[in-house]
């Protein structure tokens, strides 16, 4: 069962946009495919394309010096991937990367900007969801220093879920090892674990989700937390 609050193949923010609104941006959007990697935008780079994610799932990551990466949220259908307004116009606030393929709708951020300067209603959906980015981001750092690997874990595949549409998660342990900032042995223990009791099974890179209810139990609370702000940021 999937929660995202938008269903498959359509776009959470561009779902809750009046005609009126839509009509400034759709003569704009171009539909494209997204394969799994594919970098969507750097840390603190003035960005072109602002997208509407349709499927697949988008890691927003923090990215040091080092090259060693950690995940601060994830991006399904329910948001977009974009940047904020500031003196030098619109830039990037995280490493944005497709972690599973997918598709999007893209428009050029010039004429996004044009929309969200015109449309309140547009103005104040994705002023919502960039809050929830950035609750989302100190959840995900309270997450990473305080809970167990295997709630954490848990955590992360509902994420994935969510955003897949679908019970199949094409998913690597040393992927998850990156995502959860843990070592791989970790990462397989957990998921054995997982296996044995039913909730998942995992093989060659795929997992498949055998009982969602059983993971959102063992699941630590930041689930929970960033769907409700996802919610919240919603018109009702």
């Amino acid at each position: 069962m999937n929660s995202s609050s938008a269903p498959a193949g359509v776009n959470g923010i561009l779902q809750h946009l009046s005609r009126k609104t839509l009509d400034l941006l759709e003569p704009h959007l171009r539909h494209v495919k997204l394969a799994q990697g594919t970098i969507l935008q750097e840390s603190g780079e003035a960005i072109t394309s602002i997208y509407f994610p349709l499927s697949g799932m988008v890691s927003m990551l923090a990215v040091l010096k080092t090259g060693e990466a950690i995940e601060a949220g994830v991006i399904g259908r329910e948001g977009f991937v974009g940047g904020y307004i500031g003196p030098r116009g619109w830039r990037a606030y995280g490493h944005a990367v497709m972690q599973m393929s997918g598709e999007a709708s893209r428009i050029n951020v010039k004429n996004f900007k044009k929309a969200y300067d015109t449309s309140d209603e547009l103005r104040i959906l994705i002023n919502g969801y960039q809050s929830v980015l950035y609750f989302q981001a100190q959840q995900t750092a309270a997450c990473q220093a305080l809970h167990q690997v295997e709630a954490r874990m848990c955590r992360w595949l509902l994420q994935a879920q969510d955003c897949a549409g679908g019970d199949v998660l094409n998913l690597t342990q040393e992927l998850l090892s990156h995502m959860l900032g843990v070592r791989r042995t970790s990462v397989s223990g957990s998921a054995n674990k997982l296996q044995e009791e039913g909730l998942i099974t995992y093989k060659r890179g795929v997992i498949r989700i055998l009982d969602r209810k059983g993971l959102e139990k063992r699941a630590c609370e930041c689930y929970a937390a960033v769907r409700g702000a996802i919610a919240d940021a919603m018109p009702r």
